[in-house]
C-alpha cells in the first residue's frame, strides 16, 4: 500500500513540474498597454521619477534621460540632444534622472540628476543648468518640491537648496534642519516636510523648523 501511495505521489510531482514548465502562468493585460511600456515609449526599464502635466507624462530614467509622452507621441531628451551649443552651459545635465517637479505658474520643469539640477520650459526648450557654482550644496539631487509661494526646494545629501527664482539659499543643521542628508521633501500649502536618510522628519512652517521624529 505504501509503495502504491509513493508511486502516485511521485507521478503527481512529475506531472506538476511538467505543467509548470510547459504551461507557465500568464499575466493578462491589454496588449496596447504592454506595447506602450515595453516597445514604443520607455527606452529604459529602470524608471526613477514621474511628473504629469496636462495629458503628458514626464518620465525620468536611470541612464537614458527623459521621456515625454502625450498619448500620441513620445519625445526623448538626453544630455546630448538638448544642448543648443557645445559652448553654452545648457541642456540636460545628466541622463541619470532622480526626480522631477513641474512649476506650472512659472512655466518651468525641474529635473534632479546625479550630477546637478537642470531646468527647461514646458515645451522642453530653453534649458539651464545648476551646480555648486550656482549655489547647490551637493550635485546629487534626491528630491524636489515647489511650495505655494513658488520657491523650489532641492534636497541633497548636504542639505537643502532653496531657490526663490533669483537667489539660492542653503539650509542645513546650522539653519535649524535636524539632519542635512535629505531623502525626501513634501509640501502641503505653506508647510514643508523634510525626511532625512537618518530617519528624522522635520517641518518648516511660519519661518521655523520643528523636528517631529528623531533617531
Amino acid at each position: 500500500m505504501e509503495q502504491t501511495n509513493s508511486r502516485w505521489f511521485f507521478i503527481f510531482v512529475v506531472m506538476s513540474l511538467i505543467t509548470i514548465f510547459m504551461f507557465p502562468p500568464k499575466a493578462h493585460a491589454d496588449s496596447n498597454w504592454l506595447k506602450y511600456f515595453r516597445k514604443d515609449s520607455l527606452l529604459n526599464t529602470y524608471k526613477t521619477s514621474y511628473a504629469v502635466l496636462d495629458d503628458a507624462i514626464w518620465t525620468g530614467t536611470f541612464g537614458d534621460g527623459l521621456n515625454v509622452n502625450d498619448g500620441s507621441h513620445t519625445k526623448n531628451f538626453t544630455n546630448r540632444n538638448t544642448r543648443t551649443s557645445p559652448s553654452l552651459d545648457d541642456g540636460l545635465i545628466s541622463d541619470y534622472i532622480t526626480c522631477i517637479s513641474i512649476d506650472e505658474k512659472r512655466g518651468r520643469v525641474w529635473l534632479g540628476t546625479n550630477a546637478g539640477l537642470a531646468s527647461c520650459d514646458l515645451e522642453g526648450r530653453e534649458w539651464a543648468r545648476f551646480t555648486e557654482k550656482e549655489g547647490l550644496p551637493n550635485l546629487v539631487i534626491r528630491d524636489l518640491a515647489i511650495d505655494s509661494a513658488g520657491n523650489l526646494w532641492v534636497g541633497t545629501p548636504s542639505g537643502i537648496a532653496l531657490f526663490d527664482g533669483e537667489e539660492w539659499k542653503v539650509i542645513n543643521e546650522k539653519s535649524g534642519l535636524e539632519q542635512a542628508s535629505v531623502h525626501s521633501i513634501k509640501v502641503k500649502g505653506d508647510t514643508v516636510w523634510v525626511g532625512s536618510v537618518g530617519g528624522t522628519v522635520s517641518r518648516y512652517k511660519d519661518g521655523e523648523w520643528k523636528t517631529f521624529i528623531t533617531f
